[in-house]
């Protein structure tokens, strides 16, 4: 029985197994379908990178995954499903991952119709995989009940037997038989809760050094086994949607350190990475609650960390009075208290991020078990951090000008939002102006000089904007040769003062002895009643009157009693 039971166990975790699979067979799908989207975005090569490591990781797991449904005969009605799921992700690859990057690279561009086409067969990839899912989850929920069905009949064949000898020795057993029958009954009742999902039932309050009492033990250890491997399971879930979520790099690491905190609890967590000098920092720390998101450069430990890299295992420190790490940082915290450490290598395939640190005020208080538990999620913990690092290198490239380098007109329009709404809680307390300026004559000297010496120029003007204007100002490319500056908490007269700095700037300053530039300018200022429109009409008004009276001049827009003069 105990035999049978230890086996309905394994195919519960087979079950389990096969469900991680699916799900590491997704993230290398999803890698791939990342890097595809942020080379066609983007036309960056960088982007292939994370492409190719998926197609890769994606072989490995398939090959892993048709291997533990071969292994296993109980699971081979899934291979045509699977089977097909792999398909699906591999056509997805070669149909439409690699043919719209080379479809790019040569110079094409891919359509609406193309990009509803490789969604559709990602999308069909991906409810194919849910189906596969939601079978597993059956088959586990499945094996778990005949888990339960296997304890539920051991404890009432041992019922059985203790009925039979009260049965025969009524007259001798019967006040030792209501002894041993109650917690019998009060165990065959938490195998019955358990049987249908709840594993908090109470077990019977017996210590007696029996078979009885070494069964409730026994059950009882079981039972906080299962009440555990639920809670990581659940935080390791949640953990994982929470990551891919996480809408900054800053809140990627918080929320990675603080669910593993919550799987493994101790006093410090943080993430060491690598600079390009080949020096070492923390990027993160949690520390009894508290999240810190900055470098500090490390001290000394750098020869140890670089030899565990080089390595490539992750290692314990099990008692820092007998060895520890040397430095400085080190040392300090070992006068604090730490007398234990984990150190896992965040690494995906061939990438290494970084270096995970959990620490503790116990000696020897990480395991093996907390090791690989933290080994297998270390992929994933990478992956999450990558991509949010990816993003708000994506998101930081679509607010600044291709050409020039400066902010765009989305992040112009954004700006301008909130200053008006600063605005509208402060009043005149957040006064603030526009300048719009646009380079002279700048279709003339195109055709004269030819667009690349008007790129140039163009760059030369915002570098020179970047430097003229003080920090909080906001240097914009509008479009074409139109640029833009807002200025916060700033009135139209220091505005025109600024406007006028900035034009004596650029016609003393050219990025070619062949030629001057200048440029007109048109200034105005915020005032109650405006909508965003009007703030920019009217500074384009002032550039016009700029360019209208000779060019090369500053023009503020300004506002009368009765009405508007410039």
């Amino acid at each position: 029985m105990a035999n049978s039971v230890q086996s309905d166990y394994q195919r519960v975790r087979e079950a389990a197994d096969l469900r991680i699979q699916l799900l590491r067979l997704e993230n290398a799908l999803i890698d791939q379908e990342t890097g595809q989207r942020g080379y066609l975005l983007t036309k960056d090569i960088e982007f292939l990178e994370p492409f190719d490591e998926g197609v890769r990781y994606y072989a490995q797991v398939a090959a892993s995954l048709l291997g533990q449904i071969e292994s296993v005969p109980e699971l081979t009605y899934l291979q045509e499903k699977v089977v097909r799921l792999i398909g699906m992700g591999e056509s997805w690859k070669e149909e439409y991952g690699d043919a719209q990057i080379r479809k790019v690279m040569a110079g094409g561009t891919i359509t609406n119709t193309e990009l509803l086409r490789g969604k559709e067969r990602f999308d069909s990839f991906r409810d194919l995989e849910a189906e596969l899912l939601r079978e597993v989850e059956i088959m586990r929920d499945e094996r778990r009940v005949e888990l339960l069905n296997g304890l539920y009949y051991l404890f009432a064949i041992i019922g059985v037997i203790f009925i039979l000898i009260q049965f025969f020795k009524q007259y001798h057993l019967q006040k030792g038989l209501g002894r041993i029958a109650s917690p019998i009954i009060q165990l065959d009742q938490a195998v019955a809760s358990y049987k249908s999902g709840y594993i908090y039932s109470k077990l019977p309050v017996y210590r007696e050094d029996d078979e009885i009492g070494r069964l409730v033990k026994n059950f009882d250890l079981m039972r906080e086994e299962m009440e555990k491997e639920k809670h990581d399971l659940q935080e390791t879930y949640r953990m994982i949607n929470v990551l891919n979520q996480a809408r900054s790099v800053e809140e990627a690491y918080r929320v990675a350190l603080q669910s593993i905190c919550s799987l493994v609890p101790c006093e410090r967590l943080s993430i060491i990475t690598r600079n390009g000098d080949r020096t070492f920092s923390i990027k993160a720390v949690f520390e009894n609650g508290t999240f810190d998101y900055r470098d500090v450069p490390l001290e000394g430990e750098e020869n140890d960390i670089y030899e565990m890299l080089q390595r490539g295992f992750s290692i314990f420190h099990n008692d820092w009075s007998k060895y520890r790490t040397n430095g400085s940082l080190t040392d300090a915290l070992y006068e604090q208290g730490i007398r234990s450490s984990l150190h896992i290598i965040l690494k995906k395939d061939f990438r290494v991020l970084g270096v995970l640190n959990l620490l503790s005020v116990e000696p020897n208080h990480f395991s093996a078990l907390k090791k690989e538990r933290l080994e297998m999620l270390s992929p994933m913990i990478v992956t999450a951090l990558e991509n949010a690092t990816e993003a708000t290198r994506i998101q930081d490239m679509a607010l600044h000008d291709s050409l020039t380098g400066i902010w765009n007109r989305r992040h112009f329009d954004q700006s301008l939002d909130l200053f008006v709404k600063r605005y509208e809680q402060e009043g005149k307390n957040y006064p603030f102006s526009l300048i719009l300026l646009d380079v002279d004559r700048f279709k003339v000297f195109n055709d004269t000089w030819g667009h690349p010496e008007g790129d140039l120029v163009l760059k030369h003007l915002a570098k020179l904007l970047e430097t003229c204007v003080r920090p909080g100002d906001i240097p914009v490319r509008f479009g074409g040769e139109e640029f833009a500056v807002l200025l916060p908490k700033t009135r139209l007269e220091e505005a025109e003062i600024a406007a006028e700095r900035i034009r004596k700037q650029l016609e003393l300053e050219s990025p070619s002895r062949k030629y001057t530039i200048t440029a007109s300018f048109g200034v105005a200022e915020w005032s109650e009643g405006f909508d965003r429109q009007d703030l920019i009409r009217l500074a384009d008004e002032a550039l016009y009157k700029a360019k209208e009276s000779g060019r090369n001049r500053v023009h503020a827009h300004r506002q009368e009693q009765g009405g508007e003069s410039a």
